[in-house]
């Protein structure tokens, strides 16, 4: 399992997008872009959601949860865990829909979980 960083690229299922930005993780790089711990995802917002109910929008805005198995059990930053990109699917949006990875960037980094 590879962590997720700042420069990968996650949606929801209304192709909104997550602004990632590594805080955190700032202080754990790899090939220059920090990871993202579950702080930085938590407070990550949604843009260009076209979820709408019946016509009237209701976008994807925020992430409303992170499943603990989501995160490394193995690598942290100051005591947090760092998501993991092959378990991006089980995170929910403040919608109830799963967030996607696309564009995943190649890793020098493989963790057991």
């Amino acid at each position: 399992m590879k962590p997720l960083l700042e420069n990968d690229k996650l949606v929801c299922a209304h192709q909104g997008v997550v602004q990632l930005k590594s805080d955190k993780g700032k202080e754990l790089l790899l090939d220059d872009n920090g990871v993202i711990t579950a702080s930085d995802l938590l407070n990550a917002s949604i843009s260009g959601c076209s979820h709408n109910i019946l016509g009237v929008p209701k976008p994807c805005t925020k992430i409303l949860q992170i499943p603990p198995n989501a995160l490394s059990e193995t690598l942290s930053v100051q005591g947090e865990g760092v998501v993991l990109e092959d378990m991006v699917s089980i995170i929910m949006t403040d919608n109830g829909v799963p967030l996607q990875l696309q564009n995943s960037q190649e890793k020098s980094l493989e963790l057991d979980k």
